[in-house]
């Protein structure tokens, strides 16, 4: 008997959900880590967005194409803001990645989710980009079980 999966609910809804013509159009922001392949070299948090209707991974070649660049831990719905820059984009999808090597970052797993949540200040309430942290930092921590933050000495913090 076959196990019907989370990713098989999600493709049967897409074929077989209802179409309201007066609906607005819902994109989706998907958020997770890049997988390392030839052309992706460095760990990164990915960041996806849609730019056309119904391009996301539940449709069989735009989804084979996410599954290959990304571990999806979290998606969302666009803003309205956010949508009304989709359709000035050639793509199908705009990605923007967070690497862990980075010079503000240097291999800090909390630093590079904090980036992440003030990118997202002023589309995404706190309470969702406290969820969207939490689901990166868990599938971060389960692929890397080893995982701890650096110690840097000669590092100051302002803050206070």
């Amino acid at each position: 008997m076959n196990q019907i999966t989370y990713d098989h609910l999600k493709v049967l809804e897409a074929r077989n959900g209802k179409t309201d013509r007066n609906k607005k159009p819902c994109l989706k922001v998907y958020y997770g880590w890049s997988k390392i392949n030839k052309i992706q070299k460095r760990e990164a948090i990915a960041v996806v967005f849609e730019n056309e209707q119904g391009a996301g991974w539940e449709n069989s070649r735009s989804g084979k194409m996410l599954r290959k660049q990304l571990d999806i831990c979290y998606e969302r719905h666009q803003t309205e803001l956010e949508m009304s820059d989709a359709p000035f984009h050639n793509r199908v999808f705009t990605t923007f990645y967070i690497f862990l090597d980075d010079k503000r970052i240097v291999g800090s797993l909390h630093k590079a989710l904090s980036a992440n949540m003030e990118a997202d200040r002023n589309h995404v309430s706190d309470n969702e980009r406290r969820k969207i942290s939490q689901a990166l930092e868990q599938a971060f921590l389960s692929a890397h079980r080893d995982y701890h933050e650096p110690v840097r000495e000669l590092e100051l913090d302002f803050k206070y």
